[in-house]
């Protein structure tokens, strides 16, 4: 690494009369005790003022204090020097809030302020051409606040106002503000801005010429070590931009007892906070209350710690207050020696894919839920045919069995029977016919209520006041029928649905309503056919089905959920309506248009 040496002139060059160099110059000088800076200061500004020249003192307040001080102790009259105007000296940090805006200074702002302190200066000086000494701190204050960049290129614009005036320019630093082996690249950046560099005191305490060979090879040696940590830096500093340019992921590092350390774009992003606001806070903000009352922030740090690494998901809170699903890892960071000196923390916000997994959870739960209710109404399928092989075999033995048998005593009875009493004979025969008759009635009436054949031929219209007719015989409860006057035939798949919905619903008022009645509507409802059956019995308990968390289909058993299945399958929807004076029972099914394909029938 190598500086060059910087050229500073100004206007008017050469020396005075009186033998004073008028040539510009900006020297730098480093520190280690503020006594050591006074007493050199009170010397340079001494010598300007004892030549009848100006001293400008731009320092904090303890150094203008101090070389106020010193200046007294060498016999000057400072009172005097103040009121001529050849002592001037203000306070750094004021000066400096004139001209540096978001930490950079103002080339133009510094320009227009300097230029007019150096003018209002020079005026003050009786002899020609004017000379001053001007001391600035201001670059140290810069440094000290870690605005490095900013105390170089105050450096460069004081080179820069000396290439129209002419003063001789002293800035120093103290030694302590270059600690940092990072220090070094910038260090010889501002030694290249100076026309001349004091070093600190301790060399003054060098008086031979092997002493300052050594201290020079000490020197080559530290500025050696200097540039190989300066790589290791540089690749430190890549690793960290690296880190920075992350979006995806939450990257930052806790202190040992979990406060937050750094902070990167991806946290930012995902937690919603500036480094401003959470550096320094401990991570445990991030935690939901009950997890901080769980002691589960500090568990993770114990298991890390105990483990090397820890992971964890669950949910995790922004800087809104809004939650979101985390996946978390913990890995404790340890020195060579095995000393804990903090841990890594990497989150990632995975609240998509836990939403995701959860619904597909839910699509199975209710996928599993629909094979459950599909089983329960094949078994119900399974046991209403059961049921109606019951009944029609009871039919069968019960009227028709018993009608058979009694005719076919009569048969044998005559074919047995001697002739001669024609009498009796016709009567039997009377019998018998009449027995066939009623045979054959329970044999129709059988069949109907498997599929009515006036159901396909007349349509709903004449099919349910004859089905109605027989129920009210069977079951003792009065019925009425109306419909629209302009109720037309409908497909047949549609009108065998109605038609079953019909003969459920009427089955569940004679069973389980108590009602002495029953109202049946088929009206057309727009685009829709609409069969309403009415009761007014005792209604249905609803409320324990909603206490289930079921719907109301699946609640009721599955002889609704049989007829909602038979209109879903031609496009329609059974709604139910319940209070303590009776229920009623909806189907809607959609009318298709002409040439509209139709569901298979069943």
């Amino acid at each position: 690494m190598s500086a060059t040496k910087a050229s500073i002139t100004g206007s008017p060059k050469g020396r005075r009369a009186d033998g004073y160099d008028t040539r510009s110059a900006h020297i730098v000088q480093f520190y280690r005790e503020d006594h050591s800076l006074v007493v050199t200061l009170a010397q340079y500004l001494g010598t300007a003022l004892s030549k009848g020249d100006v001293a400008v003192v731009i320092a904090t307040q303890s150094h203008n204090e101090a070389v106020l001080t010193e200046l007294k102790s060498k016999g000057h009259d400072l009172p005097a020097l103040i009121e001529q105007g050849r002592y001037l000296y203000f306070e750094a940090s004021d000066v400096l809030s004139r001209f540096v805006r978001d930490g950079v200074p103002d080339a133009a702002q510094f320009s227009t302020l300097m230029g007019a302190l150096i003018a209002q200066a020079k005026s003050a000086v009786k002899h020609e051409p004017p000379c001053m000494a001007i001391f600035g701190e201001m670059v140290a204050i810069l440094w000290a606040q870690g605005n490095h960049e900013g105390a170089i290129k105050l450096e460069g614009l004081w080179n820069d106002l000396a290439e129209t005036h002419s003063f001789t320019l002293r800035c120093a630093y103290p030694m302590t503000g270059f600690s940092d082996r990072t220090h070094a690249e910038p260090f010889l950046r501002i030694c290249a801005h100076h026309s001349a560099v004091v070093p600190d005191e301790s060399f003054a305490a060098l008086d031979d010429s092997d002493a300052s060979a050594r201290r020079v090879a000490e020197l080559q040696q530290k500025l050696e070590t200097l540039e190989k940590e300066k790589i290791l830096h540089q690749t430190a500093q890549q690793f960290q931009l690296l880190v920075q340019a992350v979006h995806d992921y939450a990257i930052f590092m806790l202190e040992p007892d979990g406060r937050i350390r750094t902070w990167n774009a991806g946290a930012q992003r995902i937690k919603g906070y500036k480094a401003s606001e959470i550096i320094g806070k401990h991570f445990s903000c991030f935690y939901p209350q009950e997890d901080i009352n769980a002691g589960k922030p500090q568990r993770e740090l114990e298991i890390a710690l105990r483990d090397g690494r820890v992971e964890d998901e669950g949910w995790r809170l922004r800087k809104d207050g809004s939650k979101f699903w985390a996946n978390v890892i913990i890995t404790a960071l340890k020195d060579a020696e095995g000393n804990l000196i903090g841990f890594g923390k990497v989150t990632r916000d995975a609240t998509a894919r836990m939403l995701a997994e959860r619904a597909l959870e839910d699509s199975q739960r209710k996928l599993q839920s629909s094979e459950k209710s599909l089983r329960q109404l094949s078994l119900h399928l399974l046991r209403t045919q059961d049921e109606e092989r019951r009944r029609i075999g009871r039919d069968l033995h019960d009227s028709l069995g018993q009608n058979l048998a009694v005719l076919k005593m009569k048969l044998d009875s005559l074919a047995n029977r001697p002739s001669g009493n024609p009498a009796s004979d016709a009567d039997d025969l009377r019998q018998c016919a009449q027995l066939t008759d009623e045979a054959v009635k329970e044999v129709r009436t059988i069949s109907y209520l498997l599929y009515p054949p006036m159901l396909e031929e007349m349509g709903l219209k004449s099919a349910i006041p004859w089905y109605l007719e027989g129920f009210m015989k069977r079951s003792g409860i009065a019925t009425a029928f109306s419909i629209s006057p302009n109720f037309k035939r409908l497909p047949s798949d549609i009108e065998l649905a109605l038609f079953r919905v019909l003969q459920e619903s009427l089955t569940n008022i004679h069973r389980h309503s108590g009602s002495e009645t029953a109202d049946v509507r088929l009206t057309t409802q727009g685009a829709a056919a609409v069969l309403e059956v009415s009761d007014q019995g005792q209604g249905l308990k609803t409320h324990n089905f909603e206490k289930s968390g079921q719907d109301w289909v699946g609640a009721l058993g599955v002889g609704l959920r049989g007829m909602n299945e038979r209109l879903r399958q031609v496009g329609g929807s059974l709604d139910i309506s319940s209070t303590a004076e009776g229920t009623t029972i909806t189907a809607s099914v959609p009318i298709p248009e002409d040439g509209e394909p139709q569901a298979e029938s069943f």
